[in-house]
């Protein structure tokens, strides 16, 4: 077990509340899954380990308020131009274009969302802040994801949020609640060896078989060493 230490700067955005275990956040239509796949024999993403695993490292903060981001048109040299129904923090400000050109996002506007809280880790950790995994809201928007030495930087952390707004009057929104960025404490490994070796035939084809007479072996196989 990692310890994660959430250290709200007083008297900054004190009407946000705090971060929680990103579990509390397991999407409803997950949860639909679920049911369906205990009243029927199909399999679907309910059942995929891997995908809920990831959902549920870590914590996640979410959306102070509702913000709806509009766009406006275009302004000189400066090009697109959006506004937000929400004036002032945790809004800090954005990237310039040029400051991202030709990334595959280059096309999007980057604002930056600041956190009224200091993370800190272990000696050796570092935090993953990344776009909540499997959860986009059905919109054109996401977080660049960033790996922040949370042992040493004592600081707090702004969020760059990617939003597409092709036309004049496009606009997004988000709802107070809403998952905004998953933070994933993880210990720092600064150095990998690549080692490419021959898969054992043997091992893998017994593993495949188990697999065709029971669709849960790797749940029942994590299980087994958990």
């Amino acid at each position: 077990m990692v310890e994660l230490r959430i250290k709200r700067v007083e008297g900054l955005a004190d009407w946000w509340v705090n971060p929680r275990a990103a579990s509390d956040y397991f999407p409803n239509w997950m949860k639909e899954l679920r049911k369906a796949a205990r009243t029927s024999n199909t399999l679907n993403m309910s059942d995929c380990l891997p995908a809920i695993e990831c959902m549920i490292q870590g914590i996640i903060v979410e959306f102070p308020c509702d913000m709806t981001f509009e766009y406006v048109g275009i302004a000189g040299k400066s090009g697109k131009m959006i506004k937000c129904d929400h004036i002032g923090y945790p809004i800090i400000g954005g990237h310039e274009a040029k400051q991202y050109k030709n990334s595959e996002f280059e096309n999007y506007h980057v604002i930056k969302i600041g956190l009224p809280w200091v993370f800190t880790v272990p000696k050796g950790y570092s935090c993953l802040f990344t776009q909540p995994f499997n959860r986009n809201g059905h919109r054109n928007a996401f977080c660049l994801s960033g790996a922040v030495r949370s042992d040493t930087y004592y600081n707090m952390i702004n969020i760059p949020l990617a939003i597409c707004l092709e036309d004049e009057e496009d606009s997004i929104s988000f709802k107070k609640g809403d998952p905004l960025v998953q933070i994933i404490p993880f210990l720092r490994e600064t150095k990998l060896r690549l080692k490419y070796e021959t898969a054992d035939r043997d091992r893998l084809t017994e593993v495949i078989e188990q697999i065709k007479t029971n669709r849960k072996f790797y749940k029942d196989q994590v299980k087994t060493n958990s």
